[in-house]
């Protein structure tokens, strides 16, 4: 084990320390009545218990800010990793992806239509969490910080909706001159920097009972942490496997999705490489082959595009490293040394 894998450590220590509590806040929602079947389908990412990284950001936010992980406090997290439960359901099949934490995604499980109801219904059990925990949070600290978490959670699922429609377009352009650098970090604060990064640590702020000065801060160093967490994951859609990953790789070639290394590559590549890429992307899906994804992934090798990805990670880790100490520069606790790591690791993030 490496020193920097010795460093971002405590983050996972502390995932650890909170998860089956979180796991319980969402599976004790779910109707036990449901037909076996329909009920497998339902709680089928639920019970592979993901990363958790999201809800744990609120717990750990909470607390860095002053608070105490209370049973609302609990509640949020639940209904934050509810959330990317049922989005998670909805997105593969609308992205294509295959493999879903190491097993079968849903829909090739179970099927679309299938799939998409199973989510719909997990969807409704969320917004059920989300209300008890607003009434938890009014009963305990009160409606000015109930409806403040409340209008946040919407909020965030509002924007990841708006992301998923800009990056569902750009993927679905068959067009790779035309797009810019601009358009992809448009899509990913909508779709990643808030739902994955600064949406959660605002949660928690609120719950802390910090002030909207103070909660707008933490977006100074949540965007750049989550604009650099999506070009890493898009650079481990190049170059990790499936089985480090748990999902689907060189899916965003086979989808069409617009990356950081698909604009370096088009800016540096010859005519005729250049033109060569531009027909594998110009076809459907089913028509790409594996020998297609892999001339693609040699060209950005060749022409340094996994380089200018890394440089721009680089480049946004420091943004938000510097931005963190600024904003919580009167905070001296365990929490900000835990908070530290967990930023290293979403940064350094290896799947």
């Amino acid at each position: 084990m490496t020193n920097s894998e010795k460093e971002i450590e405590p983050f996972m220590e502390y995932i650890a320390k909170h998860k089956q509590q979180i796991y319980q806040g969402i599976i004790s929602n779910v109707p036990s009545q449901l037909p076996e079947k329909f009920g497998e389908m339902v709680k089928e990412y639920v019970n592979r218990q993901g990363k958790y990284a999201r809800p744990a950001l609120i717990l750990l936010w909470c607390e860095l800010f002053g608070g105490k992980i209370t049973k609302d406090v609990e509640m949020a997290a639940s209904a934050m990793q509810c959330s990317e439960d049922w989005v998670l359901m909805h997105d593969d099949l609308q992205d294509g992806n295959e493999v879903r934490r190491g097993k079968p995604a849903a829909h090739i499980l179970y099927g679309g239509p299938h799939s998409i109801n199973a989510g719909d219904y997990l969807h409704m059990v969320n917004w059920k969490i989300v209300f008890d925990t607003y009434q938890e949070i009014k009963k305990t600290k009160g409606e000015e910080i109930a409806k403040r978490y409340y209008d946040k959670f919407y909020n965030m699922l509002l924007t990841t909706s708006e992301g998923q429609y800009y990056d569902m377009t750009l993927t679905h352009s068959k067009d790779i001159m035309n797009f810019t650098i601009d358009d992809y970090f448009k899509s990913i604060y909508a779709k990643t920097a808030y739902y994955s990064v600064y949406g959660p640590m605002q949660m928690g702020a609120i719950l802390a009972g910090a002030d909207e000065k103070t909660v707008e801060g933490i977006k100074k160093y949540g965007i750049p942490i989550g604009n650099a967490f999506q070009i890493k994951d898009d650079l481990l859609d190049c170059l990790s496997t499936v089985e480090v990953l748990g999902k689907s790789v060189g899916n965003d070639i086979r989808e069409g999705v617009k990356t950081p290394m698909l604009f370096s590559f088009v800016k540096e590549a010859s005519k005729e490489d250049l033109e060569k890429v531009k027909a594998i992307y110009a076809k459907e899906r089913e028509n790409k082959t594996e020998e297609d994804v892999k001339f693609v992934l040699d060209m950005f090798k060749k022409y340094n595009s996994y380089k200018y990805a890394e440089d721009l990670v680089d480049k946004l880790g420091q943004e938000a490293k510097e931005a963190f100490e600024t904003e919580t520069k009167n905070i001296n606790n365990e929490f900000k040394t835990i908070g530290e790591n967990a930023i290293e690791k979403m940064i350094k993030r290896k799947k």
